[in-house]
């Protein structure tokens, strides 16, 4: 665990890098067709059923003739590459075990605000190759200095997403409503010189839920449970129910294919084939 100190000077150097950046849109993936009524049989006649009870099952049908997929609303998500003064900075280099191109990303959408409902999500970023053993997460308010949490992370050695939970154990307040906060994760690859970790970043903003979401969750079925967040446009909540569901069944290759579905509607199905593999914060 580093100090506070530190952590207030790694994330206003984060700050001025920000600044200097210029924001550019995502493309737009492009839009597959519909699929006709031929096709719509067949695919319901294929498709694997889940290992759910059945009467979850059936609740689920309406939803599902559908792929699970996140709206793009909003305003482009803020950078985080600095544009030459630091280089790509979510790239994980040969100093700590990385041989691939591929970087290190926050399962995040194209678009802001990035929405939860929970009082303590959960985060998840797509590690590439590594011999890290520890990274760092930082949160913090919007606006302010303050780190209102940090945690170590005890990284495993394999590539692959990794979830960080904000603790429900008292020692965090819960996120307010309407409030906007950052968090930063910051791969260790050389403890004696943390100037140059490699990181990435995300926002979040807690939103109160509305009545009808209420009601819809309320008798869903854990699927459903996702493509209803989906349809809300809360995505942590969205993306940590399917994940739960992927990670307890991940050869059930119909929660295999809304994981993919989500991931490849916000642009990231490069990283939607990547296991789900474990770390470990200290104990609260």
């Amino acid at each position: 665990m580093v100090s506070n100190k530190l952590s207030l000077h790694r994330i206003a150097l984060l700050a001025l890098f920000v600044e200097l950046l210029t924001t550019s849109s995502f493309p737009m993936l492009a839009q597959g067709r519909s699929l006709n009524q031929e096709e719509l049989a067949s695919w319901k006649i294929s498709t694997p059923a889940t290992h759910f009870p059945e009467h979850e099952v059936e609740k689920s049908s309406t939803l599902h003739a559908q792929s699970i997929r996140f709206p793009r609303t909003g305003k482009p998500r803020r950078q985080t590459e600095s544009g030459g003064v630091r280089g790509s900075i979510s790239v994980i280099s040969n100093s700590c075990g990385n041989s691939t191109d591929e970087k290190m990303v926050a399962l995040l959408p194209p678009t802001e605000p990035v929405r939860t409902v929970a009082e303590h999500p959960t985060i998840l970023v797509s590690l590439p190759e590594h011999t890290a053993k520890q990274a760092e997460f930082f949160l913090k308010e919007v606006g302010k200095d303050e780190i209102i949490y940090e945690t170590t992370v005890t990284l495993p050695g394999d590539s692959g997403i990794v979830s960080v939970s904000l603790p429900d154990n008292g020692t965090l307040p819960a996120l307010e409503v309407g409030k906007k906060y950052y968090w930063y994760f910051f791969v260790i690859c050389n403890p004696q010189d943390p100037t140059n970790e490699p990181y990435v970043e995300g926002q979040i903003e807690r939103v109160e839920p509305s009545p009808n979401l209420v009601a819809e969750l309320e008798n869903a079925s854990p699927r459903d449970r996702a493509a209803i967040y989906a349809k809300a446009g809360i995505w942590y909540d969205c993306l940590n129910s399917l994940a739960q569901l992927y990670r307890s069944a991940p050869n059930d290759s119909a929660i295999a294919s809304d994981w993919a579905d989500l991931l490849e509607s916000v642009g990231l199905n490069t990283i939607s084939q990547k296991p789900l593999i474990s770390a470990r914060t200290p104990v609260q």
